[in-house]
């Protein structure tokens, strides 16, 4: 008798409410937390305190690392659309498609037909910024766009945040292929192979997020004609101005009284960038769906 009155007593308990997608912010927060967790490790292992593996270890750990953002996506972001009532499709294929175009396309036409190695780092800061951007940044956004646009776009989207989730899903393709290229070629140490995963991924995120919100606004908004373009050319140029930002804060003269400590500016550079620009996007689609709630007449 005692246990039914509590029972009676007891208010009842509202459920949960479900949320029928995969939330993109938090699945890009774990992964950047653990990829920045293990950078930070590896860096303060081998940069500060001077712990070198083995010669015959570095290759295969330098993988392992290069691996580990598309790893990290695998477990976060596409397998757990999975556990939710409403998952996205062709998330898989977005980012293999996007490392594919990556190898086939953006890496051979940049590195082979344009070289932009060979004159863009000798020229003034100016004219770096402008050549980069219309070089490595336009080829770069261009092909990510191309990606999503005829793959997933528009039949997909059925949300702002499903452009989230499938521009992360093509800059972790198109980086990581960005990144085996480089540790294939160059054969760093682990710790200098985090640092440059971690930076390119970053980067590649920021900009990711600005074409996917102009992607976004075109299915849902009301944009202007040339809104597209206008994020199209502001991700190109967000890459322009990147690569040599990033390379003047790792150059010997920036180091606090070590070699190694240079490696602490391109990091915290990326991050920055990518913290600024994910607020940014965050900020932009809130208010485009809260605009959209207060147009709606209530019945």
């Amino acid at each position: 008798m005692a246990r039914s009155n509590l029972t009676l007593l007891t208010p009842p308990q509202e459920k949960e409410e479900v949320h029928p997608y995969r939330r993109p912010w938090r699945s890009i927060s774990i992964e950047m937390a653990v990829m920045l967790a293990v950078t930070g490790v590896l860096y303060v292992v081998s940069g500060i305190l001077g712990v070198r593996v083995p010669a015959s270890l570095n290759a295969p750990l330098s993988l392992i690392v290069t691996g580990l953002p598309l790893g990290l996506w695998l477990v976060f972001s596409w397998r757990a659309e999975r556990y939710v009532p409403q998952p996205r499709q062709r998330l898989l294929a977005v980012a293999v498609i996007s490392g594919l175009a990556a190898n086939a396309i953006g890496i051979p036409f940049i590195n082979d037909f344009l070289q932009v190695d060979r004159w863009l780092p000798l020229e003034s800061a100016i004219n770096r910024i402008v050549g980069y951007t219309f070089t490595v940044g336009i080829v770069q956004e261009m092909l990510k766009y191309l990606v999503i646009r005829y793959t997933v776009w528009p039949d997909c989207f059925r949300t702002r945040l499903d452009a989230v989730a499938y521009s992360a899903a093509s800059a972790v393709g198109y980086a990581t292929v960005l990144n085996l290229h480089y540790v294939i070629t160059n054969a760093p140490p682990p710790d200098v192979a985090a640092v440059r995963v971690f930076d390119t991924l970053a980067l590649h995120l920021a900009t990711s997020l600005i074409v996917g919100y102009g992607l976004a606004e075109i299915r849902f908004g009301l944009p202007t004609p040339m809104f597209l373009t206008s994020t199209l050319a502001l991700a190109a140029f967000v890459t322009g101005v990147a690569i040599p930002v990033r390379a003047g804060l790792v150059n010997p003269s920036f180091s606090l009284g070590t070699s190694d400590t240079r490696a602490l500016f391109g990091i915290g550079f990326a991050l920055a960038l990518l913290v600024a620009f994910s607020l940014i996007v965050a900020f932009l689609y809130t208010s485009a769906e809260r605009r959209e709630r207060e147009a709606t007449p209530e019945e």
